[in-house]
């Protein structure tokens, strides 16, 4: 079992938050808007982008004739969603997003975690993306924070304003099957943070972001993509959340 703990200026953000020690996985973060999202619930089957029903959060965007899917996992413990590819030589993408509803913002500061494990890890071109994208679009969208994982498990961190994109791989190579704790903090816009199992990451980099306050606007962003050929994946999401200010 994990044992909760306090800090009140949670790493530099200036907000009073409660985590887990063992997992470093945030529980309870001291801001006004939150989303947070365990994936638990009767509603197994996510529906089609631009298709989005009632009371649902989260619709999945599906290119690819194989196809590649996105669903929870029933009867998954803790609640999980997983985007897969299939070997398929074509074009493919396997999203979980809000269906273009950009009702978060790094300009307000977003704190954005997911929870997630790769049960199998990106082969050939294959791309694990995760993050707070703006407008989704092919390959990523023109606005974005985040994480990609490629083929060989490196991750890399990027921020992409449409004007500059910086991007630096960090030294963490993800294992399949092992859960990781990712979470970015644009308490600074002029230097945003990215952090794995609570420890900071690609720190020599700064990630500076000059989105304005409308193309800053964005939501979260969990999947898979190649532009072509046999590569695969499975993104096992476990948890989303978003906490930011009001304004």
């Amino acid at each position: 079992m994990g044992q909760t703990a306090c800090e009140y200026n949670y790493h530099g953000s200036g907000k009073q938050a409660f985590y887990d020690k063992s997992t470093f996985e945030t529980l309870v973060l001291m801001a006004p808007q939150v989303v947070n999202d365990d994936f638990v619930g009767a509603d197994v089957v996510i529906p089609a982008a631009g298709s989005p029903e009632s009371g649902t959060k989260w619709v999945k965007k599906i290119v690819g004739a194989a196809p590649p899917t996105v669903a929870k996992v029933a009867d998954g413990v803790n609640g999980e969603v997983l985007c897969s590819l299939t070997a398929d030589s074509q074009k493919q993408d396997a999203a979980l997003y809000m269906n273009d509803e950009l009702m978060c913002s790094i300009a307000q500061g977003a704190i954005a975690e997911f929870v997630v494990t790769l049960d199998t890890l990106p082969t050939l071109n294959g791309l694990c993306q995760i993050g707070l994208y703006g407008a989704w679009a092919d390959g990523g969208s023109a606005y974005r924070v985040g994480f990609e994982i490629p083929a060989g498990g490196i991750v890399t961190c990027e921020s992409d304003d449409a004007a500059t994109d910086t991007a630096a791989a960090t030294s963490t190579t993800m294992v399949a099957g092992t859960q990781y704790v990712l979470r970015i903090d644009c308490t600074d816009q002029t230097d945003i943070k990215f952090f794995i199992d609570g420890e900071r990451v690609a720190s020599s980099t700064t990630f500076a972001n000059a989105a304005s306050a409308a193309n800053s606007k964005c939501q979260p962003h969990c999947g898979l993509y190649k532009v072509s050929g046999a590569g695969l994946g499975v993104l096992s999401v476990d948890s989303v959340k978003v906490w930011q200010d009001r304004s």
